[in-house]
């Protein structure tokens, strides 16, 4: 797909190839993830090549609030859309994750004054799609999937530009 659509050339293919028949050991990667098939470990394995380094949430955020970088992220997870698309991420691609608690927990947050944070989500649910790092030089730290739809949120004028591309290409008219 990626060469039909001209995203990549025949070498870079060849080459991520070769390195996926190289290093594929399908019965550890059977026992650590959730596989189902032939096209997950695939996908598996193209995102731990293409999406090793997280980004940070809070560069992304002092974009837009120097002064309070960890409220900004705290704001975006007030969200049910964003916990849940946290969420449907975890269950995607972590099986330690706890869904169940993740229910309560979004629950809680829509009753009472409870305020879901980075660090009480990981904690809570064993979540991996975030990374928080305490004291000087620290922040929160996503995968790229979770950045982007942070960005979005943070940033409404590339959202709708976004959108309008989708709407103009041709998987976008239905």
């Amino acid at each position: 797909m990626l060469l039909t659509k001209h995203l990549i050339d025949t070498e870079l293919a060849t080459t991520a190839k070769e390195k996926f028949y190289d290093s594929l050991d399908e019965e550890k990667l059977r026992t650590s993830s959730k596989i189902r098939d032939y096209h997950e470990t695939i996908r598996l394995y193209m995102r731990r090549m293409t999406c090793g380094d997280m980004v940070s949430l809070t560069e992304l955020s002092k974009q837009y609030s120097e002064e309070s970088p960890a409220y900004v992220i705290q704001s975006w997870m007030r969200s049910r859309n964003t916990v849940e698309f946290l969420r449907q991420w975890e269950n995607d691609m972590n099986k330690e994750f706890d869904d169940s608690v993740s229910e309560e927990l979004i629950r809680q947050a829509h009753t009472t004054s409870l305020t879901i944070t980075p660090s009480l989500w990981i904690r809570r649910t064993r979540a991996v799609v975030m990374y928080v790092k305490q004291g000087k030089g620290g922040g929160v730290s996503a995968y790229p999937e979770i950045a982007a739809d942070f960005h979005l949120w943070l940033d409404p004028k590339t959202r709708l530009t976004i959108v309008r591309l989708h709407n103009r290409s041709p998987e976008g008219v239905h």
